[in-house]
């Protein structure tokens, strides 16, 4: 995609992306009202704006969803990138060299380092944010800038605010926004030459007013690296108005760019080519709108038993009922006539209905993973991986293909992003000479990523015991089972520190020196037998001579 020196094309391609996504947008405005009402932009053909505070919570009657679609943010940030402890690590292809002081201490400098960066910037409470959206809507993006203070700044959008494009192997690559930003807001962020006269004029009168922006962000196909700057980075980088200067014409505020791609545009699940897909919002829609009606119906039933629809006689009809508590109604009944009574009396099944009812709050739990996502935000517990595993082996098994995607699709440009940043402001040390130009990988050892390698370590744990127990009948069974790449396979699946598991030439050197050690010591123990034996022959008297004397006289052959 070349550069686009006007905004016609943009526009083009905005309104293209947003006419497109018609079935998805109408996906997201239910759940949005059912699931989150007041993070939702741009839904509907009105400019919406979010934040001004209209009550939007209007068809949440059963606030079940709220705690379902809370635990599982809160789940997903404890159990993928948990802000208290260490949920990633620098690695290396070549795990030899991972072994080498030198590059060991780089890797490890420069993950801390990184770990300093997401704690002190925004990064936690916007990915919170993105981990909320993900789950109802299965789409959000996330932009990641530059920002002196903190190195970072994380910029999380809200559903119907953005929209991506796809590459050819069907990986996020370009991002379209749209967002509100204040008379303020805009002053701060652009020059003061990307406003027109008439904008200026516009901003003075009403400084409250806030406009439409857009931010388009694509990679440019051509670049003049000679020339560098802003203008000529890998990504594009525009920004404009909504509302038109001239005829088809809108005003650039500021084009730019990125050295790196800067945003994360996750999804939950994809089905083939499409560009946004499933999630458990969108599977548990049904339920929790069956939810939301049998609560009102359950509502209606008891607001009828207690305050039900009455029949009085037609005397009353100017004076009224007194249906206060202890009110008393003077009537005139005549013969074969009733009195002041209710028209109906309902006895409603309440354990009925409140057992359907906990039927669907439990299957809106089992969407959204409300039981393991518990365990692993468990306050009076600090749950282990080895745990979670056990207790949630067939949870983790559905959640696996959703955590791989977020680690390919967030976590892994996340930390590239951030990589990049820290070493355009200087903020990597240099690599050791070993590494340099080699691309590093990373780990990730948060509680999720562990319990999931985990499931494969009762395959381990099985095997060496039924080798175990076969050896005491078949002692050779034992040349079967490499013990030492046992070992090195369950450490990997543990997530174990690398500096715990010893490589494979430092244990042969060990082996080395302990066989050579253990030669020494029965070398010695032969010449101290041998020392010991001859003291004994010295000692021992036969006739005039010693034993000791006879055997030397037999070896020299003296009388």
């Amino acid at each position: 995609m070349a550069t686009l020196k006007n905004t016609k094309e943009l526009r083009r391609i905005w309104k293209g992306l947003y006419e497109d996504n018609d079935t998805w947008r109408a996906h997201w405005k239910e759940c949005a009202e059912y699931i989150l009402p007041r993070r939702s932009a741009f839904l509907t053909n009105e400019q919406e704006e979010i934040g001004k505070g209209e009550k939007k919570d209007g068809k949440i009657i059963n606030t079940k969803i709220l705690r379902a679609r809370r635990v599982m943010a809160a789940g997903m940030l404890t159990g993928m990138t948990p802000p208290t402890r260490p949920w990633f690590r620098l690695s290396l292809p070549d795990t030899d060299l991972i072994e080498y002081q030198p590059v060991k201490a780089w890797l490890e400098a420069v993950q801390r380092a990184m770990q300093t960066i997401f704690q002190r910037s925004n990064f936690y409470a916007a990915v919170h944010n993105l981990y909320r959206e993900l789950g109802v809507f299965g789409f959000n993006a996330m932009l990641i800038e530059e920002d002196w203070e903190s190195v970072i700044r994380c910029r999380p959008t809200t559903i119907g605010e953005a929209y991506i494009t796809m590459d050819a192997q069907y990986r996020p690559v370009a991002l379209y926004r749209m967002f509100w930003m204040s008379v303020a807001q805009l002053q701060q962020e652009f020059e003061d030459s990307a406003f027109s006269p008439q904008m200026k004029a516009a901003m003075v009168a009403n400084p409250l007013s806030k406009y439409i922006v857009h931010h388009a962000i694509y990679p440019r196909e051509q670049r003049n690296e000679v020339t560098g700057g802003p203008q000529n980075f890998q990504y594009a980088s525009i920004y404009y108005l909504e509302k038109e200067v001239a005829e088809g014409d809108y005003a650039i505020l500021r084009e730019s760019g990125y050295v790196s791609r800067p945003f994360v545009a996750p999804r939950w699940d994809v089905v083939g080519t499409e560009t946004y897909g499933d999630c458990p919002g969108i599977e548990t829609l049904a339920d929790v709108k069956q939810l939301q009606k049998m609560e009102a119906d359950k509502l209606m039933a008891l607001d009828k038993v207690v305050n039900p629809p009455m029949n009085a006689p037609t005397s009353m009809k100017r004076t009224g009922g007194n249906l206060l508590p202890g009110g008393v109604n003077y009537i005139d009944v005549q013969q074969g006539q009733q009195g002041f009574t209710p028209t109906l009396q309902i006895r409603p099944d309440l354990q009925a209905m409140a057992f359907e009812l906990d039927r669907i709050e439990r299957r809106i739990d089992e969407h959204f993973f409300v039981d393991l996502f518990l365990a692993v935000t468990r306050e009076d517990k600090n749950m282990t991986a080895t745990e979670v595993t056990e207790r949630m082996a067939e949870r983790l098994q559905q959640l696996g293909p959703a955590l791989e995607r977020l680690q390919n699709e967030l976590l892994d440009p996340l930390i590239d992003r951030t990589f990049s940043i820290m070493n355009n402001m200087g903020l990597i040390p240099p690599a050791p000479p070993e590494i340099q130009g080699m691309d590093y990988k990373v780990e990730y050892i948060s509680v999720l990523a562990q319990a999931q390698r985990m499931s494969g370590t009762a395959a381990v744990e099985q095997l060496v015991s039924f080798v175990g127990n076969l050896a005491g009948a078949v002692p050779d069974v034992l040349d079967k089972l490499d013990a030492d790449q046992a070992v090195d396979e369950y450490a990997e699946m543990m997530g174990t520190p690398t500096g715990i598991v010893r490589s494979d030439d430092d244990v042969e050197e060990i082996r080395v020196a302990r066989e050579e050690m253990q030669q020494q010591q029965a070398q010695q123990q032969q010449a101290l037998v041998a020392a010991e034996g001859a003291k004994t022959m010295s000692e021992t008297p036969l006739n005039k001579d010693s034993a000791l004397d006879a055997v030397l006289g037999g070896i020299t052959g003296a009388p």
